[in-house]
C-alpha cells in the first residue's frame, strides 16, 4: 500500500469513527459533564529505517472531559501536552543527510476525542482519534546544502487510541496504545509514524448535571 493511499485510508477510519462518536452523542440524552486533569508518562518510539526502533520515555499532561449520555456510554474529549523522544539511527545519514545517532524531542498538542463504554462502573474501554499538531521539534537534523533550514518532521500526526481506563471515584488511571496513521516525515523517502504506549493518572475537579432532553 503506498503512502498516499494509506493516508486516504486512514483518513476514512478516522472519518468512521468520528461518525459513530457523533451517533452516540445525538443517540442520547446528555446526563452529565465531568471535567479534571491528568498527567504521566508516554513510551514511544518512531518507526522506519531511520530511527533506532527504541521506546523512549516522555512527559504527558492535560486536561480531559467526559460526556456521560447513559451509565455505559461517554464521549471523552481532551487536549493534551504530548512529548516524543527518539533517536536517529546510522540509515538516517544515508537516507536524508543529516544526523545520525542524534536525540529527537517532539512536542504535540493533541486532541483525542474518545467513545468510551463501561462494562462495569469502574472500567472504562476508550477507543478514538486523535489529532497532534507539533509545536516544537529538534532542528538541525538535515544536513544537505538545500535543507538546512528544513524541518524534518511534518506539522500534523493523526492516530488512532485505544486503551483501558480504571474510575475510581474522583480519580482515573488509564493506559493506552497509540498508532500513527500518516507519514510525519517531511518527505516519503522513508515513512516515519509513532507508536507507544500512555499511562496517566487524572483527578476530577467538576461534575456537572445536565438536563435530559
Amino acid at each position: 500500500m503506498n503512502n498516499l493511499a494509506f493516508n486516504k485510508w486512514s483518513a476514512s477510519l478516522a472519518l468512521s469513527l468520528l461518525l459513530l462518536i457523533a451517533s452516540a452523542t445525538h443517540s442520547y440524552a446528555q446526563q452529565s459533564l465531568e471535567l479534571g486533569l491528568k498527567a504521566g508518562g508516554n513510551l514511544m518510539k518512531i518507526g522506519g529505517r531511520s530511527f533506532d526502533g527504541k521506546q523512549y520515555p516522555g512527559f504527558s499532561a492535560g486536561v480531559y472531559g467526559k460526556l456521560n449520555f447513559t451509565s455505559k456510554w461517554s464521549l471523552q474529549p481532551e487536549l493534551d501536552w504530548n512529548q516524543t523522544i527518539g533517536k536517529t539511527s546510522a540509515d538516517f545519514n544515508s537516507i536524508y543527510q543529516g544526523v545520525s545517532f542524534q536525540q529527537v524531542n517532539l512536542n504535540y498538542v493533541a486532541i483525542p476525542i474518545l467513545l468510551s463504554f463501561k462494562p462495569v462502573p469502574q472500567l472504562s474501554i476508550l477507543l478514538g482519534p486523535q489529532y497532534g499538531f507539533l509545536v516544537t521539534q529538534t532542528t538541525n537534523l538535515l544536513q544537505n546544502p538545500n535543507e538546512l533550514n528544513t524541518n524534518a518532521f511534518s506539522k500534523n500526526d493523526l492516530s488512532i487510541v485505544f486503551g483501558g481506563q480504571l474510575n475510581l471515584n474522583k480519580v482515573i488511571i488509564g493506559l493506552r496504545y497509540t498508532a500513527g496513521l500518516n507519514n510525519i516525515s517531511y518527505r516519503t523517502t522513508d515513512t516515519w509514524r509513532q507508536y507507544g504506549f500512555q499511562f496517566y493518572v487524572g483527578y476530577q475537579l467538576w461534575d456537572v448535571k445536565l438536563k435530559k432532553k
